[in-house]
């Protein structure tokens, strides 16, 4: 059996690199210096965009090496971003925006521990998916990730068990459902934010885990109250 995981968001990239080294007058060894390209891959969803996006890059060396050199890091070249880029962006931003979302927010009724629930919602999130969503967009990966988890949420037993096969032009991708079955089914927890690790076992839990997830995620690209007051 697969040992338990814990799923979360994959949001750090790192690398090793190797400089070319020259050999100084003194006989100590001088790194050369490094020229990278960083590339974004992906797209940030336009509410949650600004004018400037801050990155951090960090550089580190292996203990042994850090009493005889610091590294140093220096932008040697940027895409030149001219201020009348900002209005072109925010005006291009509003007009993206403008996105509805027919399975949300849910209703008041709504109960995140009823899999029949979740079942009617996992109908409208695919309805949506197949009829007003261009494949290509960032709209379809993030409805991709909320239907697999209405579908868990409906079929907590999956890929065991019994439930319906689903459009096929949903496939069966994404951070949580590929996790989901590379574990079968099976994945930890943290209580109270602190290390300690439990394990999802009931479909009580299950639920109670899939909403907190469903959620968050949600939250990437509807900003507002999930669960409607009226």
């Amino acid at each position: 059996m697969s040992s338990p995981t814990i799923l979360q968001p994959h949001h750090l990239s790192s690398s090793i690199f190797y400089p070319d080294m020259r050999l100084a007058e003194s006989k100590d060894v001088i790194l050369q210096p490094l020229s990278l390209l960083v590339w974004f891959s992906g797209a940030v969803p336009c509410h949650l965009a600004h004018l400037n996006i801050p990155i951090e890059i960090s550089v580190s060396l292996k203990d042994e090496y850090k009493s005889f050199m610091v590294p140093v890091i220096e932008i040697a070249s940027q895409q030149p971003h001219p201020s009348n880029n900002s209005v072109a962006f925010s005006q291009s931003c509003s007009a993206d925006n403008d996105m509805s979302f027919s399975f949300l927010p849910l209703p008041p009724t709504f109960d995140h521990t009823d899999s029949d629930h979740w079942a009617e919602l996992l109908d409208n999130i695919q309805s949506w998916l197949i009829k007003s969503v261009d494949p290509s967009t960032p709209e379809w990966a993030w409805g991709q990730e909320a239907f697999w988890y209405a579908f868990i949420a409906t079929n907590p037993d999956f890929p065991g068990g019994k439930w319906l096969f689903w459009d096929p032009s949903i496939s069966l991708e994404g951070q949580f459902i590929e996790e989901w079955v590379g574990n079968g089914g099976i994945v930890s927890m943290a209580i109270d934010n602190d290390s300690e690790l439990a394990t999802v076992s009931t479909h009580s839990d299950t639920l109670d885990y899939i909403w907190s997830e469903f959620s968050r995620h949600i939250a990437l690209f509807y900003p507002y109250p999930l669960v409607s007051t009226s």
